[in-house]
């Protein structure tokens, strides 16, 4: 079998939703209907396994080839046309807690503090781990002195809002978690966003401090980053879908056609090599559209088991690219997996697939949960 295979994909997310089932034989997950999007939760469970086995192929080639890349369109969006989604889901849950509290005070500082409080736990245990993995593989010398070695750490403990880089030296720094920290400064981006589109939707204003605070925020993210329309984009989609779900602008979503429709769409996604070209972000936009109104897929998007790998997507997204490293750079060897047929590879890939998604389980019932329920409990 190859690492360009379907099968290959197919075979990871059964092993993926047996090891979530066996884990949901002890713990359940329970949902307030009233406040969650039954679909969106379980899309997320694809989504995030979905960058797992991107990320599974793309080390394959990179082991081969030294080039961190993929040779297939389907592993490419796997993990492209994930992220988009992603970016349209924590557009969808905002916006829609904005268009829900028109009447309200929104508590601004509750919000910020909650978003710390969620993001940054699992964050920074997994810039440890990179760090730990760094120093390991460098003896435990610095090779870049001190001073650069803390302005390292300082832009990784920004969520790389600034830029990413390596650390003390370790050109391979990005391999260790599969380079998944780009996504994180377009959601703080959203975040600060946040009080300038309330100005829109709510009746009572942000403060005068929330207002700077993002203006602060956004022109200093452009003038160091620039503007990524094409990722933006994303979070319009996700705004789209909370618009469409509050005014019920698509009825009955959950119908034959529709889900007929999402097939179909997903299918000529894989015709494109990026979730970036403006077609494809208009079939995921379309896709997401009919999801976050209601559709399920024929019923498929209700699985509590998707809706456990949805909640652990988090710990997923962070640390399943830690685990392929430790596996293959510290467990097997770069030299010796670069000898592996293409079988042998997935199959190293499928006994891997099940540690990746306890690791996941483990690290949200440890350490985001439990964060969670302090921001719960105290903001």
């Amino acid at each position: 079998m190859s690492n360009l295979n379907p099968l290959f994909a197919v075979i990871i997310f059964v092993i993926a939703y047996f090891t979530a089932y066996i884990i949901n034989l002890k713990y359940k997950v329970t949902y307030n209907t009233s406040s969650r999007y039954e679909s969106v939760d379980g899309l997320r469970g694809f989504l995030a396994i979905s960058v797992f086995i991107a990320h599974s192929s793309t080390w394959y080639q990179y082991i081969q080839e030294g080039k961190w890349m993929s040779r297939s369109y389907l592993y490419s969006q796997l993990g492209s046309a994930s992220v988009a989604f992603f970016f349209m889901i924590s557009s969808f849950l905002f916006i829609s807690k904005l268009l829900n509290s028109v009447e309200k005070d929104f508590n601004w500082k509750s919000f910020f503090i909650s978003r710390v409080f969620r993001l940054a736990p699992m964050y920074y245990f997994s810039v440890g781990l990179i760090l730990l993995f760094v120093m390991i593989i460098t003896d435990w010398k610095l090779k870049s002195g001190m001073f650069e070695f803390f302005h390292e750490m300082f832009l990784w403990g920004t969520f790389t809002v600034i830029r990413d880089t390596a650390i003390n030296g370790f050109a391979l720094t990005y391999l260790i978690n599969a380079g998944v920290v780009w996504s994180l400064p377009f959601e703080w981006l959203f975040y600060f966003n946040l009080p300038l589109i309330s100005l829109f939707i709510l009746k009572i204003k942000p403060s005068v401090f929330y207002i700077l605070l993002s203006l602060f925020f956004i022109c200093g993210y452009f003038y160091i980053r620039g503007i990524n329309i094409q990722h933006m984009l994303s979070f319009v989609g996700g705004a789209l879908g909370a618009i469409v779900l509050k005014y019920k602008l698509l009825k009955n979503a959950e119908n034959v056609v529709y889900s007929v429709l999402i097939l179909v769409c997903l299918v000529l996604i894989g015709q494109f090599e990026k979730s970036t070209n403006m077609p494809c972000k208009i079939l995921i936009t379309i896709i997401f559209l009919l999801i976050s109104s209601g559709n399920t897929i024929f019923g498929i998007l209700k699985s509590p088991i998707l809706k456990l790998l949805g909640e652990i997507s988090y710990s997923t997204y962070l640390l399943h690219g830690i685990v392929l490293f430790t596996v293959f750079y510290f467990g097997i060897g770069l030299e010796k997996a670069k000898m592996f047929t293409g079988s042998k590879y997935c199959m190293i890939i499928f006994l891997t697939t099940p540690i990746v998604v306890i690791v996941s389980f483990v690290g949200y019932k440890f350490i985001e949960k439990p964060f969670m329920e302090i921001s719960k409990k105290y903001f």
